[in-house]
């Protein structure tokens, strides 16, 4: 079955990035060391521009000249209460309280922007939003999949190792050496071996591998592969598995040089207790992937991927289009716990001089501040990826990665000062004649919030939220006709919720067989591969979940009540308040007045029907607050 898995995901992926005509020949190494993604960081000076009063900073300037060079103009900035929900949401997944967006608006100080920025990166909601992308590429879940998709009671303890280390902007050198060897790095500690849980996170199927446990071995380290390759290096290594690649030059040799890095690793799951006798002994519990010896196995090129077709022994290596001088992997002594080839993979990946890592890494951070990256395919850098839109930037931006130790949030700081991330979404004439797509940035993209935020934005408007942070995921209410397509590892049946429910959706229990129905109805992934780009789907069932669900229905009450106890019983005043909450800006006199209109319309209709449990205002306002929850300007940011 795992076999089947990854013969399938190679034949899409390789069908993917096939061209109509048919396959091409596999480039040469001449002609792949010419290739844009693999050339050293240029270093890349801001050019001039005509209306250089406009930039804010060198990313504006790259920005504007290309403007400039099209025809095109930059958008003026966006309202403040426009720009304070967007950078909200964009640091931290939650919609900014109405006293903060008050705050903001009243302070006319130069420094008021920045203080935004700077109290939004210091919070550690950051972690948890931008941990959220991160377990997007890890392909996180809580269950192993598959027809009896196990429980796996501590991967939780990977989300949490992924949120800490985004909130305490770990350097990105160290965060991939964890990943990949947490065992082998200097400190190591169950901290560390935690983090190996990256490499444990795909799909598994660990009680029904069948008779050839060498087989599904190898099929599992090649998830481990393709999935480091695509999210490191931006390249589709694991295409290479049963032949060379057919669009870069990477070679089965790579591929199983590849391998001969991993091929010593042994997986730890729950060890037991050494001595019986000692029950006070702690046990450790980690889902991680390490080695316990330094010898490692010889590895073989398989030809076709297949271990009865053995071709030459292959050391370790790294691809070889992507080195000038192959990479010394240590001879370790013979006592040593384990041969030290991952960290020297994970040391060359994150070096300041290997370009790839650090534009991969750059575009990803771009991608999710301003909705698409520079490299339209942020996970294929290679020949059949997209060409950068701004390549001297996307250079820039990795340079100043690098020179800043690796640091994320110095970055977004940098983005996040600009004009250009400041403009307004509204579309003119000119921009859409000219780039419709606005892949020169002309202004900003109007983006939907995600699932997680979507249903987190619900919370945090009706006063619910649990902030509490990390802890075994939790299990939020699902519709108990729907639980019935869950054989094994149960979801439990609630009638109701309560705070263990309401707690951000980064924590919600990531079963790989049955999904959270909003969070995939709202295009959350599925955790099978790594997802760079998540998709944003506009269909009909969407509006019907946001109609219809009880989650949304409960808390339009509660928004309902919130709105009375901090506003009073004056209509307007408590309708006032509700579009504070929800939408982060004044109702304005002609929306005031619709929606007082809408209330005591509705409340007239209740008002026909007495009974001891009937309020009509109450039931009014709850139906007020859920079409604010349906709204667009809820569930779009500008």
């Amino acid at each position: 079955m795992n076999t089947l898995r990854s013969i399938l995901r190679l034949a899409l992926l390789c069908l993917v990035l096939g061209s109509g005509s048919g396959f091409a020949a596999t480039p040469s190494l001449a002609a792949g060391r010419q290739h844009w993604a693999f050339q050293p960081l240029r270093h890349a000076l801001p050019p001039a521009v005509t209306n250089a009063a406009w930039a804010r900073n060198d990313v504006d300037r790259f920005i504007l000249a290309t403007l400039e060079a099209k025809g095109l103009r930059p958008s003026p900035e966006a309202s403040r209460q426009t720009l304070i929900r967007r950078v909200t949401f964009d640091l931290i997944g939650l919609p900014p309280t109405p006293e903060e967006v008050e705050s903001f608006v009243r302070d006319t100080s130069p420094q008021a922007w920045e203080r935004v920025v700077d109290r939004l990166l210091a919070s550690p909601h950051y972690g948890e939003r931008w941990g959220r992308h991160w377990l997007d590429l890890a392909r996180y879940a809580d269950s192993s999949g598959f027809h009896n998709d196990l429980d796996r009671p501590h991967a939780w303890r990977y989300r949490d190792y992924v949120i800490r280390s985004f909130n305490e902007d770990k350097p990105y050198a160290r965060f991939i050496a964890e990943q990949l060897a947490g065992d082998e790095v200097p400190g190591a500690d169950e901290e560390t071996l935690v983090a190996t849980g990256f490499c444990r996170n795909g799909p598994s199927n660990d009680d029904n591998m069948g008779n050839n446990k060498e087989q599904y071995r190898l099929d599992e380290l090649d998830d481990v592969i393709a999935t480091t390759s695509t999210v490191f290096l931006g390249l589709t290594v694991g295409c290479a598995r049963c032949h060379d690649h057919k669009h870069d030059p990477i070679t089965s040799a790579d591929y199983y040089s590849l391998l001969a890095v991993f091929n010593g690793t042994v997986k730890r799951g729950v060890p037991k207790e050494s001595d019986e006798k000692d029950k006070a002994k702690e046990v450790v519990k980690l889902q991680a992937l390490i080695e316990t010896k330094a010898k490692v196995p010889p590895t073989y090129l398989l030809r076709r991927g297949s271990l009865q077709n053995k071709g030459p022994e292959v050391p370790p290596a790294a691809p070889l289009v992507l080195v000038s001088n192959p990479l010394r992997f240590p001879e370790p002594e013979t006592d040593a716990k384990s041969s030290g080839r991952r960290r020297t993979l994970a040391e060359w990946i994150a070096a300041p001089e290997n370009p790839l890592t650090w534009r991969v890494l750059a575009n990803r951070i771009w991608q999710h501040h301003f909705g698409r990256g520079l490299v339209a395919t942020p996970s294929n850098f290679g020949f059949n990826g997209a060409r950068p839109t701004h390549p001297e930037l996307l250079d820039y931006l990795a340079a100043r990665l690098a020179s800043d130790g690796g640091r994320w949030k110095p970055l977004h700081k940098l983005l996040l000062m600009s004009a250009t991330y400041r403009q307004a979404s509204q579309p003119n004439e000119l921009g859409q004649r000219i780039d419709p797509e606005n892949a020169f940035l002309w202004r900003a993209s109007r983006q939907r919030l995600e699932a997680e935020a979507l249903r987190d934005s619900i919370l945090a408007v009706s006063g619910k939220l649990n902030p509490q942070l990390g802890g075994p995921g939790i299990k939020p209410r699902i519709r108990a006709d729907l639980l019935t397509a869950s054989q094994r590892n149960k979801w439990p049946v609630l009638t109701s919720e309560g705070p263990a429910q309401w707690r951000r959706s980064v924590y919600i229990y990531a079963k790989r067989q049955l999904l959270m129905p909003m969070m995939e109805l709202f295009d959350a992934p599925t955790t099978t591969d790594s997802c760079a780009e998540r998709m944003q789907s506009v269909v009909p069932t969407q509006a019907l979940v946001l109609m219809n669900d009880e989650f949304v229905e409960d808390h339009a009450g509660f928004l309902a009540l919130r709105a009375v106890a901090e506003a009073g019983e004056h209509l307007s005043h408590v309708i006032e308040r509700m579009q504070s909450l929800a939408l982060a800006k004044p109702a304005g006199p002609e929306r005031l007045k619709q929606a007082v209109a809408f209330v005591e319309a509705r409340e007239a209709v209740y008002a026909k029907v007495p009974s001891p449990t009937n309020l009509p205002r109450q039931r009014a306002l709850t139906d007020l607050a859920h079409v604010m929850f349906n709204s667009s300007e809820f569930i779009y940011i500008e």
